[in-house]
């Protein structure tokens, strides 16, 4: 058997499983989930859904559509499992410790790859780049990634010192390797993250923040070279070939603006439009705002960047009403962990980085159901005299 054959049906069949618990669950708390609909960012992703799913009757390749669909309808299930079984403080963080100690043995394996200079070979830069457990450094570095705001609201949380001590050695050993990947997207998304943390949090940091980055392009060689490619690109440079990428399927949106090739199509598209493409490693978009556009139309694009805005607007409305400290650390966390990652969307494939997706909404769908549990227990205790 071929590996990708068998990482590929492997895959499938997890995103299948979860699309099957997603169906049982909907069937079991289907009066529940309608009152979902009523929360704007939960409306507009199941709109999102249902238009891709439509989009399956003009689709230029039904069988990537459907493939595609399947990665989506998971995504969804994880977002309404969090949601539903969220249902206290002890559930929330037990989910958090889940999701942090699933980073442990790839960041050991990541250190190891560091230091005996293996793991994946990039001939773009003629060096290893680590990749922990995962496929590509890119997936490892946005795992990490995602996790950081989610340790920052810890550390600030009401833990005991050691505890503290421990997440925040854990912060820093997952910001080397987000560095240590090479991966400029990540890079791009860590400094968004900590320009806003500067900003909103603390403004001392930001002076940190700039100090450090001259450091890194003055004293460590890949990162100025990374950062030099971008100002100065080799034609066979990642950063070249996404350039390449946009200036040959853009022209592909004015045949079918409105409403796109279909979900998933965005291979055919890059075959067609561009004769270099089948030398790439990757046909996708490595932006999924181009892929959406192309795949969706304007009406697609338009709905995906709603989910977004709505989503924003509840984490503030949220934030606003409750009382809890600690909460509004969590909501705050969320404003970082997705501006971060809207961010490197305009430079990667993040929509089907199912790890990263996987992390993002399970950990979003807690928070808000968290928060909203939080404050409906604060107007029972007012309202009753409490």
């Amino acid at each position: 058997f071929n590996n990708d054959f068998i990482l590929i049906n492997f895959n499938v069949i997890i995103n299948f499983s979860i699309l099957i618990l997603g169906l049982f669950l909907i069937i079991r708390n289907r009066n529940k989930i309608i009152k979902l609909f009523k929360i704007k960012p939960f409306f507009w992703l199941a709109v999102f859904i249902l238009i891709a799913t439509l989009s399956i009757i003009y689709s230029i390749d039904k069988q990537k559509t459907l493939e595609e669909l399947i990665r989506l309808f998971s995504i969804f299930t994880i977002f309404i499992y969090s949601i539903l079984i969220i249902t206290n403080k002890k559930l929330f963080y037990f989910l958090i410790s889940a999701i942090i100690g699933g980073a442990i043995i790839p960041s050991i394996i990541g250190f190891s790859q560091f230091f005996t200079d293996t793991g994946w070979w990039d001939k773009t830069i003629d060096q290893y780049r680590i990749k922990g457990t995962f496929l590509h450094p890119a997936t490892f570095a946005f795992y990490l990634l995602a996790m950081l705001p989610i340790l920052y609201a810890l550390l600030v949380d009401k833990l005991k010192k050691e505890w503290k001590f421990l997440i925040g050695l854990i912060l820093i050993c997952f910001a080397f390797l987000i560095i240590a990947t090479l991966t400029r997207g990540a890079w791009i998304g860590l400094l968004v993250m900590a320009i806003l943390y500067g900003i909103l949090k603390n403004r001392k940091f930001l002076l940190f923040a700039f100090i450090a980055l001259i450091i890194s392009y003055l004293f460590i060689p890949p990162i100025e070279q990374r950062v030099n490619d971008v100002f100065n690109p080799v034609y066979n440079s990642s950063f070249a070939i996404r350039i390449k990428i946009i200036e040959s399927t853009l022209p592909a949106y004015s045949n079918s603006p409105v409403l796109g090739y279909g979900f998933g199509s965005f291979d055919n598209i890059h075959l067609k439009y561009n004769e270099e493409a089948w030398t790439y490693e990757s046909l996708q978009a490595h932006n999924d705002y181009l892929r959406i556009l192309i795949e969706l139309g304007a009406v697609g694009l338009t709905i995906y960047l709603i989910i977004f805005i709505s989503l924003f607007l509840y984490i503030i409305k949220l934030y606003k009403k409750t009382e809890d400290v600690e909460i509004k650390n969590y909501l705050f966390s969320l404003i970082i962990l997705w501006l971060g990652i809207l961010s490197m969307s305009a430079g990667d494939n993040l929509l089907r980085t199912m790890p990263v997706q996987f992390l993002l909404w399970s950990y979003t769908g807690a928070v808000l159901a968290i928060s909203n549990k939080n404050i409906n227990y604060y107007h029972k205790a007012k309202t009753s005299g409490h």
